[in-house]
């Protein structure tokens, strides 16, 4: 699609502001949580100051212990054990590491054998700056249930550091009593989200709800905070990652701690998570099933370890276990020299279910462009087919819905499904098109009453490179699964591989994707997707009665319910343009005019602030929401009975609004495609979107300011939010998951659902050991020496 890149030219403080504008190609763009910036710049890096990064370090020279302190960890768990300084020594003397103890027991010596077995460099995390010291002890565990002191000692320009961490090791002994687990993940699905999935789907009446959501239904509720190790508002790669590991991790991280080479993301300091850390000790199946390119963050967070979310190709190998130093057309993303210790820690999905084919296709592959409508010069630079390595690894590769269905249980599988590729769109063809464009490609909605043969709608035309898909875009869309048949089939392959252990995670990615954008009436159809999925599992692989399910959000959003609108009003608003008898349509140039030329290239926005026709107010849609005792009821209608409304603009709809946005223009009707808000490097309406509506002046940052921002600029969507966000869970041992409590700690909640037989109040079971075990140097390095 085209990015918007407009620039700014003030004029004369008046009746309009002229906004010179200019249009440049550029990709489709999901939002702000997809950069590739990390949030703090490491301060050996000098900027900012150490000072401005407050965690458990020594002053001066940054010593530091990673895992961060008050990690909580469970029994045999892999971490890498990693000792560091952020702040080079001028001496030209190397720091040593002087002193290392784990409860008082001294392993200095074992610790530099470990290092010195596993190779300087990518094994051990080696800096590079001179004067730092860093190294990394990997998939080191703590042998047994317990607390834990590390200390560490090291000399830096002849003055010596010190600095202590302490974990918290929960037992871990796994039971029969859950067999399955399935963590539903609606990304950024807070609280008002959950509200308005309920009001639009089920109805209200007289005041009551005429219907609850499966999530609703749960046995247990509790709230979770949200922060992550560097920021209050986390981003998806963090906020995952901490459930499944216990460790705080930096916004961008997926299972890794920050360390001193920032120059490379994959020597990062590890953790196991708890698919793989299940699959390693008891062979249970794993799996994700995603909306989102798989490598996202939230399916990667199950597999990969990366400080950048962004390394899509080396995520994509991480996932199914290939490692290889060269392609045919290059280096490999991902390869085996200097990551043997990562091998040995990646345990590969059985099922990997989602978009996003050009992190395994290679570049200009025949499939990617013709049936994925890739642009020319995507796809793998290091050449290598990952479908071809799967499929020789023995997994189903599949690529729309008839073939998953077809697709035997007693293989894993790999399914990559072609994403929303038409122009201009927000999701862009990594992502799987969106929950009401695929209803509407399926005839199972409408948008505006208006259907997939509408030409407004873009699905009536052939794809746009190639017909492989189908022979329109409509055809292509209605091929890609809904989350309950991708369920379906992960059950059932996952069932087939070990019916006695699985664990599936399950997101919703768009409730994300397509809030950033600010597509609010698709947010909701995102949201009552994901809970017909999980009702499909709780009416039907739960009630086995070992099936704990859990549904919660990684973060949310600044959006909420405020009001509701009359679509067929909006046409016709008194007072509008000076016409008091609402007779006249709202058309183009109501609120503001959009002079810019058909090629992008001329032109100028021109907001009416005042004038003819508007002396109190900019546009008449300000009058256009019902609020307080105005709220009607919404009316919508699933006549269908298939768990979604009819059409998202009834005659009575919801309205809901952002905290934090950008500034862009609205109209209160559904898009007919979602489309970007405001422009990616200038804080101005897209003009191709909603050009008769209200300009909604944002709040988001549009320039880089230091200190305070340490982002690319100008944020031109929503942003995530800091507030807690709620977890049902239901199945054996779900009262655990009542409370308040940090994301990290869910991690210790699942491990003690795992290992927990009986009755017994939640403080009781989980109560953590709070004695501090001795331990020798033998136990801790096991098999690190022979």
């Amino acid at each position: 699609m085209k990015r918007l890149k407009w620039i700014h030219v003030l004029g004369a403080l008046s009746a309009t502001v002229g906004l010179a504008s200019s249009l440049g190609a550029g990709p489709a763009w999901a939002g702000g949580d997809d950069d590739t910036q990390q949030s703090n710049v490491p301060p050996v890096l000098g900027n900012p100051p150490f000072s401005d990064n407050p965690t458990n370090a020594s002053p001066g020279v940054g010593l530091r212990i990673l895992p961060p302190t008050n990690t909580t960890l469970i029994a045999d768990q892999l971490f890498d054990l990693r000792v560091e300084t952020q702040v080079p020594g001028t001496s030209g003397r190397a720091p040593l590491l002087k002193s290392l103890t784990v409860n008082g027991t001294e392993i200095a010596q074992p610790f530099n054998d470990t290092i010195k077995k596993q190779g300087l460099g990518l094994e051990s995390g080696s800096p590079t700056v001179p004067g730092l010291y860093g190294a990394s002890a990997r998939n080191f565990a703590f042998p047994q249930a317990g607390r834990y002191r590390v200390r560490a000692v090291v000399s830096v320009d002849g003055a010596d550091y010190t600095i202590q961490n302490t974990y918290t090791v929960a037992p871990f002994a796994l039971k029969q009593n859950i067999n399955h687990v399935v963590f539903f993940l609606g990304d950024a699905m807070g609280l008002p989200i959950r509200s308005a999935a309920r009001i639009a789907g089920k109805g209200v009446f007289e005041g009551r709800a005429k219907g609850q959501l499966n999530m609703d239904t749960m046995d247990t509720y509790g709230l979770v905070y949200t922060a992550s190790f560097d920021s209050i508002i986390t981003d998806s790669a963090p906020g995952m990652a901490s459930y499944i590991t216990g460790m705080k991790q930096p916004n961008n991280a997926l299972n890794v701690s920050v360390d001193n080479t920032p120059e490379n993301a994959l020597d990062n300091p590890r953790i196991e998570p708890l698919w793989a850390y299940m699959k390693r000790k008891y062979g249970w199946a794993t799996g994700v099933v995603s909306d989102a390119f798989v490598t996202d963050a939230t399916p990667a967070s199950e597999v990969a370890h990366s400080r950048a979310r962004s390394a899509r190709t080396a995520i994509a190998q991480q996932f199914i276990d290939y490692y290889i130093d060269n392609g045919p057309t290059g280096t490999a993303a991902q390869p085996v020299t200097g990551y043997a210790s990562l091998k040995a820690l990646t345990q590969p999905l059985d099922v990997i279910i989602g978009g996003g084919a050009r992190d395994w296709l290679p570049v200009n592959d025949p499939t990617l462009l013709n049936f994925y409508q890739a642009s020319s010069g995507q796809g793998r630079p290091d050449g290598i087919n990952l479908f071809t390595v799967a499929a020789g690894q023995g997994y189903s590769v599949v690529k729309d819905k008839t073939e998953l269905a077809s697709a035997p249980n007693n293989k894993p599988i790999l399914g990559i499904f072609a994403g929303d590729f038409r122009p201009g769109n927000a999701l862009g063809a990594d992502n799987i098109p969106g929950t009401l464009d695929r209803l509407v490609a399926r005839g199972q909605a409408t948008i505006g009453g208006k259907t997939a043969s509408d030409p407004e709608l873009g699905q009536s035309v052939p794809p746009p490179v190639g017909t492989g898909c189908g022979g329109t875009v409509q055809a292509c869309f209605a091929n890609v699964p809904s989350k309950t048949e991708m369920v379906a089939k992960a059950i059932e392959v996952l069932n087939a591989k070990n019916p006695n252990g699985w664990m599936l995670m399950v997101e919703q990615s768009q409730t994300d994707k397509l809030a950033h954008p600010l597509e609010y009436e698709r947010v909701i159809y995102e949201a009552l997707e994901l809970d017909n999925a999980l009702g499909y599992v709780l009416n039907g692989q739960a009630t086995d009665g070992k099936t704990l399910a859990l549904i919660t959000a990684d973060h949310a959003q600044p959006e909420t319910i405020v009001g509701i609108t009359v679509p067929s009003a909006l046409d016709n608003l008194p007072g509008y343009l000076g016409d008091p008898s609402g007779t006249d349509p709202i058309t183009p140039g109501g609120c503001f005019t959009n002079s810019i030329s058909s090629d992008g290239t001329s032109g100028s926005l021109s907001l009416t602030i005042d004038g003819a026709g508007a002396e109190t107010k900019p546009c008449a849609l300000q009058d256009a929401i019902g609020t307080f005792n105005d709220g009607t009821f919404p009316t919508y209608v699933d006549a269908n009975k298939d768990g979604f409304p009819d059409d998202p603009d009834p005659t009575v709809k919801l309205v809901l609004d952002n905290g934090g946005k950008p500034t862009y223009s609205q109209d209160y009707l559904t898009n007919f495609i979602p489309l970007n808000p405001s422009g990616i490097t200038a804080a101005v309406p897209n003009p191709a979107r909603d050009p008769n509506g209200i300009l909604l002046t944002g709040n988001m940052s549009t320039a880089d300011v230091s200190p305070i921002s340490k982002d690319s600029g100008n944020i031109g969507v929503a942003p995530h939010s800091g507030e807690d966000v709620p977890l049902s869970a239901s199945g054996p041992n779900a009262f655990l998951f009542g409370g308040t409590y940090e994301n990290s700690d869910v991690f210790v909640r699942l491990a003690r659902a795992l290992s927990l037989e009986g009755a017994t109040s939640r403080q009781a079971a989980l109560k953590l050991p709070a004695g501090f075990p001795s331990v020798s140097a033998e136990q801790l390095f096991r098999g690190k020496q022979e």
